[in-house]
């Protein structure tokens, strides 16, 4: 692969993360900017802080005494 090449998959892989990041932080009620930023700029590196503020969150909506069951 050639270095124009492997720029134009950085970008796109880029810009899939930060659509991806936008919609899930839409969906869970988090800052929709700040994730998507985050998404552009570090891609798939984002998810694990990302599943950590979203479980915070939800432990300090409803609290830790009250079991937790995803879909």
């Amino acid at each position: 692969m050639s270095r124009v090449e492997l720029n134009m998959l950085f970008v796109v892989v880029s810009l899939l993360c930060a659509v991806f990041f936008y919609c899930q932080a839409l969906q869970s009620g988090m800052g929709r900017k700040r994730w998507a930023t985050a998404g552009f700029v570090l891609g798939p590196l984002v998810w694990p802080m990302f599943c950590m503020e979203k479980r915070m969150k939800t432990f300090k909506r409803f609290g830790t005494k009250f079991g937790i069951f995803n879909a």
